[in-house]
C-alpha cells in the first residue's frame, strides 16, 4: 500500500539524539518531540521493511537535517505558520491536500489534524485516525483554540474511515461522546538495557538516591504538585526535574522560582540517549503525577527500565500500570490532585527498599509481554487492509 502519516513535527530526530548527535539540532527543537513522533517513528519504519511505500509529512523547520529519506521512509517536508495557535492547523491543511491524491491510505494523528481528515475522504483516500489524547482537554489551550480541538476531536470520530485510540480510556469516551466504536491500539516499548551512572554524575546524583519526573513541562503533567509536595519530604535525596516545556516558558519559569529555595530539586532539561537510559536505570523510582495523559509512554519506558513508579490514580495511567481489570498493580499511585497523599506515598517509597524492586521486575516483565512496536505495527496494518479491502468491494 501507499500510505500517508500527517499531523506530526518529523521523524528521525529521536535517533540523532538518542546517539547523542544532534548535528546542530537546538535543545528547544528537540524538546517539542513527543509520544506521536515516537510512535509514528517505530510503526512507519516497519511499515517500510514490510514493502509499504510510507510517507511522513513533516514540519520542515523541525526536519532540520533536511532528510528525504529516513530508514525507508519519505520524508515529504511542508511549510507551516510557525505560531502556537496555527502551526499545526495551517501545516495539516497543507498536508490533508497533498494526501488527497496518490495514496491508499491516509492517517492522521492527533484529533486536532482530523479536522481536514475529510478532504483525503472525498478524494477517495481510506482514511485512518489515532486519537493520541483529548488535545482540548490541556491547559495551555484556552478560548477559540480549545473550540477548535474539540471540534478536532468531533472530526476523529466522525471522518475517518476507522478510527484508533491509544487507551482503553478513550475507547469509552468516544463510545459514550460519540457513538463511535474505535480500535484500541496502545502504543508499543522496544528492548532496552540498563546502564550505570556516569553521565548523570555532572548534576550531582548518586545510584538509588534521587527521585525521577520525566516528562514535559507543562501544567497537566503536575509538575508544581511534585515540587510541592517534595518539599514537604524530609531526605537528602534529589528530585531530577527531566524535561522542557512546550509553549509553556512562564510555567517552567514558576517552578525555577518555586524550586529555588531547594537544592535537592535539580532542572536537567530534556535528556536523550544515554543520558536518559542512565537516569531510569539509576533513580530510586519516578513519579508521574499527570492530570491529563492520553497513553503515557513514559510509565512504559519506565516499567521498562525496572524502574519503580508512583504515579496519579487518573484513568490513563492506571489503564498502563494495572492488568486484569485492576487485580494485578505494577506501581504505587496515589489521588490525583491530592498534595497529602502525594507526600505521604513519597515518605513511604523513599523508605521503602525490597518491595520496590520486587514490583518493578514484575512490571519489566510485563511490559515485554504485552507491548511491543512489532505487534502494534501488526495491528495498525490489519486497520489499513480491512480499510482498503472495504474500499474496494
Amino acid at each position: 500500500m501507499k500510505i500517508a502519516m500527517l499531523g506530526l513535527r518529523a521523524i528521525g530526530q529521536f535517533e540523532s539524539a538518542d546517539k547523542n548527535e544532534t548535528g546542530g539540532r537546538s535543545s528547544l527543537s528537540l524538546d517539542l518531540f513527543s509520544g506521536v513522533e515516537r510512535a509514528v517513528e517505530e510503526i512507519s519504519v516497519r511499515l517500510a521493511a514490510r514493502g509499504h511505500e510510507v510517507s511522513v509529512v513533516c514540519r520542515g523547520r523541525y526536519n532540520l537535517g533536511g532528510e528525504n529519506l529516513y530508514r525507508g521512509v519519505r520524508l515529504k517536508n511542508l511549510p507551516a505558520i510557525y505560531t502556537k495557535h496555527l502551526e499545526a492547523i495551517s501545516h495539516t491543511a497543507l498536508g490533508a491536500v497533498e494526501a488527497m491524491r496518490g495514496y491508499d491510505i491516509v492517517h492522521f494523528h492527533a484529533t486536532g489534524p482530523c479536522l481536514f481528515s475529510f478532504l483525503p475522504r472525498c478524494s477517495g483516500r481510506g482514511v485512518v485516525a489515532t486519537v493520541h489524547g483529548l488535545d482540548w482537554q490541556r491547559e495551555k489551550w484556552k478560548g477559540f483554540a480549545k473550540m477548535v480541538l474539540k471540534a478536532g476531536a468531533w472530526a476523529s470520530g466522525r471522518f475517518p474511515h476507522r478510527t484508533i485510540v491509544v487507551s482503553r480510556v478513550l475507547r469509552q469516551y468516544y463510545a459514550d461522546a460519540y457513538g463511535r466504536p474505535t480500535t484500541y491500539i496502545p502504543n508499543g516499548i522496544a528492548p532496552v538495557v540498563k546502564k550505570p551512572l556516569d553521565r548523570l554524575g555532572r548534576f550531582g546524583v548518586r545510584p538509588d538516591h534521587y527521585i525521577l519526573f520525566l516528562s514535559r513541562l507543562v501544567p497537566e503533567k503536575g509538575c508544581h504538585l511534585l515540587i510541592r509536595a517534595f518539599q514537604k519530604v524530609q531526605t537528602d535525596m534529589k528530585l531530577l526535574m527531566v524535561g522542557g516545556g512546550s509553549y509553556t516558558a512562564n510555567y517552567v519559569e514558576s517552578l525555577r522560582k518555586m524550586a529555588a529555595s531547594d537544592p535537592r530539586i535539580i532542572f536537567a532539561g530534556a535528556l536523550y540517549g544515554d543520558d536518559k537510559a542512565e537516569a531510569f536505570s539509576n533513580a530510586r523510582f519516578m513519579v508521574l503525577p499527570s492530570t491529563l495523559e492520553g497513553m503515557p509512554i513514559v510509565l512504559l519506558e519506565a516499567m521498562n527500565y525496572e524502574c519503580p513508579v508512583l504515579c496519579s490514580n487518573i484513568p490513563a495511567n492506571l489503564d498502563v500500570v494495572e492488568a486484569g481489570g485492576g487485580q494485578s498493580s505494577y506501581a504505587q499511585t496515589f489521588e490525583c490532585g491530592s498534595e497529602n497523599d502525594l507526600v505521604q506515598q513519597l515518605k513511604s517509597m523513599v523508605e521503602s527498599d525490597f518491595s520496590l524492586k520486587e514490583t518493578a521486575a514484575r512490571a519489566r516483565q510485563y511490559v515485554a509481554r504485552e507491548y511491543s512496536w512489532d505487534r502494534v505495527t501488526d495491528l495498525t496494518e490489519e486497520v489499513y487492509f480491512s480499510v482498503r479491502n472495504a474500499l474496494n468491494v
